[in-house]
């Protein structure tokens, strides 16, 4: 026999999601251009834990994972609500196109769970954020891809100081060369 591990699996419930983080979520969609309806799931009313994507821990309802690789977005930029998911452990934004959207210089710092960050071929440009550097828990980080990245300030090296967890890093197509 099975012995329930938690509070949730004992009544075979879950906690609904937060209302923020559905709310940071419906700001986020509104920043797509949803080609193919993967996202008709992310509905005002509904529990956020269950749209298409997104993945919540069972006792918190907070957002832990937001996974739309291949959903065939499109963005001219990248909405900031995403920082306000400081529960994520998981986001993959990879093969989407952000139209060479700059990446926010601040925001990523927010994220101090996340483990795996995935952009890759994501059509982003410009510096990668600093603040990347700074999310010690990272296991895998993947900027491939993006032809229009560059890592200029700080130096690589100073930049991969933080990140002692890392054991897969992709950074095919970004532009290095000036940091040393």
């Amino acid at each position: 026999m099975l012995l329930p591990t938690n509070a949730a699996a004992k009544h075979n419930t879950t906690v609904p999601c937060h209302p923020d983080q559905a709310s940071s979520l419906l700001q986020l969609k509104q920043s797509f251009i949803d080609v193919d309806a993967k996202l008709a799931s992310w509905r005002a009313g509904s529990d956020c834990c269950h749209w298409e994507g997104v993945a919540c821990d069972v006792s918190s309802g907070r957002v832990v994972s937001l996974d739309l690789c291949g959903y065939n977005l499109m963005s001219r930029r990248f909405d900031p609500a995403i920082f306000n998911l400081t529960s994520l452990r998981n986001l993959s934004l990879a093969y989407n196109d952000f139209g060479a959207a700059n990446l926010p210089s601040y925001g990523f710092e927010h994220l101090t769970n996340i483990i795996h960050l995935n952009f890759s071929l994501t059509n982003f440009f410009g510096q990668i954020p600093i603040g990347i550097a700074r999310l010690k828990n990272l296991v895998t980080l993947d900027f491939s891809d993006n032809y229009g990245l560059y890592l200029q300030e700080p130096k690589f090296q100073t930049f991969m100081e933080n990140l002692s967890y890392l054991r897969e890093l992709r950074l095919d197509g970004v532009d290095i060369s000036t940091s040393g």
